[in-house]
């Protein structure tokens, strides 16, 4: 036994074989880190795996017939002596051994020390703040919007300047309550610094105190109160914003304080209008006509108060994209019009840019889409409206990896909200990122149980894993949480197609019922029909649904479009030459 192992030891065997591992092992690693990036499939490091492991036993046998000498390769005798060939041999291979030790070294001290500290301690997001919830301390209890208000007003401030990173509302308002303390906000959401404070208003005067937090410490940074007349109020923001700015010695722009400290109405009644209206609509038609009533009353006291115009614009614009319940030619023309006063009255304002960029959607206008889209997030890159609008137009047009980035920051400043989650879910599937999406869709999960729509693209993707039982389970709560409303006509031939993909052509048939019951009630439109055609495996019906929706440009057709096009589901069909040139005018700014 000893004398195999001198043997193999002589001949480098052992040398060839520790180097191929060290190699070997860096390739895979490598392999595994940049192919993601550029969307590789995974059968392909997969091969390069394989490829590695079989090569291991070649290599061991090459080491044992040659060597490596001064005159080249040659075939390994029997009788070397030390300070022969194989020696030669032998010295050249601890050299490589060594250098392929320290680049193995240095490949785990970046990946797994310094990358992974950096996400311990850059988790922590640079000069950010989370601004809790304001306390109300106004006395009469209809006042409560007022501290909802500014609270909001005082986050939209903060975001314009680029610096500072400030978390976004939605994630503010689980702190409502107190009942977490500032040290548990700040590590729950990665933030530097955190603010809290309290607004009392009546008869016209505002009384607003505020002080920003060192979470480490419970030292303060920076306090101060105010107690003034109602038309201060904008003074009041602009102070506390750039208070907090120079509190983190965030740099900001002449722009960014002009822009801070700019007073948006003169109007003091319809600054409040437009705070109650701010912070009014929950997604449901109700809220949003109760805010248009707000906004309406706000511009006739000053019609000049662009934030108004934008705001209202905006609210017109959101019912389109996902409601089919709304007199669609009023609310465009009314969306563009507020949109284009608002824009004529101050032409920096990113909202208004992504609400025409909407509309423009709608209408298949994709270039000018683009354009204000791409705008919009360059003028207002903190606003979560803005930022999902750029989202969206950027996955339509297949851009999945932009749209992941968008995400990404989207992430830092809004961590606790269940709608970026579906949103990653939604364009991992499309990227057919199938576990990227399962995580996506369970993280969303958490933070929002009772989202239908989480847990239809977590079934869609456990489907595409061949998860069955899992996906079956998870569009069954779909359909509950849903109920007998389906305002999203689009999410019947979705979950039509989740039953289809799980074996439940029952279930399938059910849903494509469903759609005709709804479609008496508002029109379905001919791509929600296209989606429910496939999912029974009528294809020519579901091509002739589709040559009917490219026909006709309607927000009621374009997600379920741009949802086929992708075809998360990899079926082939799809991807056969008829339906690829039907839709390939969809999305095409060329």
């Amino acid at each position: 036994m000893a004398s195999v192992w001198g043997e193999l030891k002589r001949r480098n065997v052992v040398k060839v074989a520790v180097a191929y591992a060290i190699v070997g092992w860096l390739l895979i690693e490598i392999a595994s880190t940049v192919l993601p990036t550029f969307e590789a499939p995974q059968w392909f490091l997969q091969s390069i795996t394989f490829v590695i492991i079989l090569g291991f036993p070649l290599a061991l046998v090459l080491a044992w017939v040659f060597d490596l000498t001064p005159q080249g390769v040659e075939r390994n005798e029997s009788s070397l002596q030390p300070g022969s060939t194989a020696s030669v041999g032998g010295r050249k291979l601890d050299f490589a051994i060594i250098g392929a030790l320290v680049l193995a070294l240095g490949f785990v001290v970046y990946n797994y020390v310094l990358e992974d500290g950096s996400e311990v301690t850059a988790g922590v997001l640079p000069n950010s703040v989370a601004v809790l919830p304001f306390e109300n301390l106004s006395p009469d209890p209809e006042n409560a919007y007022f501290a909802a208000g500014i609270h909001e007003e005082v986050l939209n401030q903060l975001a314009k300047l680029s610096e500072l990173n400030v978390i976004a509302r939605t994630s503010m308002m689980q702190y409502a309550d107190g009942q977490k303390s500032i040290p548990q906000v700040a590590e729950e959401l990665n933030v530097e610094t955190v603010m809290e404070g309290s607004v009392r208003y009546a008869n016209d005067r505002v009384l607003v105190t505020a002080q920003l937090i060192d979470p480490q410490t419970n030292a303060h940074l920076w306090s101060d109160s105010y107690n003034r007349d109602l038309a201060d109020v904008f003074a009041i923001q602009a102070d506390i914003a750039m208070n907090i700015a120079n509190a983190l010695e965030a740099e900001f722009s002449l722009a960014e304080q002009e822009s801070i400290e700019a007073i948006p109405t003169d109007s003091p009644a319809a600054y409040a209008l437009y705070l109650r209206a701010l912070i009014a609509p929950s997604a449901s038609l109700d809220d949003f006509r109760r805010a248009i009533s707000d906004l309406d009353s706000a511009i006739g006291l000053d019609p000049d108060f662009a934030s108004a115009h934008a705001l209202r614009a905006w609210y017109y614009a959101s019912p389109l994209l996902f409601s089919q319940q709304v007199p669609v030619a009023e609310y465009e023309r009314s969306a563009i019009a507020g949109a284009e006063q608002a824009l004529a009255l101050d032409s920096n304002i990113g909202l208004a840019h992504s609400t025409l960029a909407a509309i423009d959607d709608i209408n298949w206008r994709w270039a000018e889409a683009r354009r204000r889209a791409e705008l919009a997030y360059q003028l207002s890159p903190n606003d979560v409206a803005v930022l999902l609008q750029y989202l969206r137009f950027t996955r339509s047009a297949g851009e999945y990896a932009e749209s992941i980035r968008v995400n990404e920051r989207w992430a830092q400043i809004d961590p606790t909200s269940g709608g970026l989650y579906l949103q990653l879910a939604v364009t991992n599937r499309y990227a057919r990122q199938y576990e990227a999406a399962v995580a996506a869709a369970r993280k969303g999960i958490e933070l929002s149980p009772a989202n239908a729509g989480l847990h239809l693209h977590l079934a869609y993707a456990e489907a595409a894993l061949a998860n069955r039982d899992a996906a079956l389970s998870e569009v069954r709560i779909a359909e509950q949480l849903f109920g007998d409303t389906f305002d999203q006509v689009f999410r019947v031939g979705q979950m039509a197609m989740v039953y289809s993909q799980v074996g439940r052509r029952e279930d399938a048939q059910r849903m494509f019922r469903l759609l005709e019951t709804l479609d008496g009630e508002s029109p379905v439109g001919e791509a929600v029909w296209a989606l429910a055609h496939i999912a029974l495996g009528e294809s020519d019906q579901a091509y002739q649904q589709l040559v009917a929706a490219m026909e006709s440009p309607s927000s009621i057709n374009n997600t379920t479009l741009v949802e086929i096009k992708a075809n998360p589901w990899s079926i082939p069909e799809l991807d056969t030459p008829r339906f690829q040139e039907v839709l390939s005018g969809l999305w095409s700014v060329e």
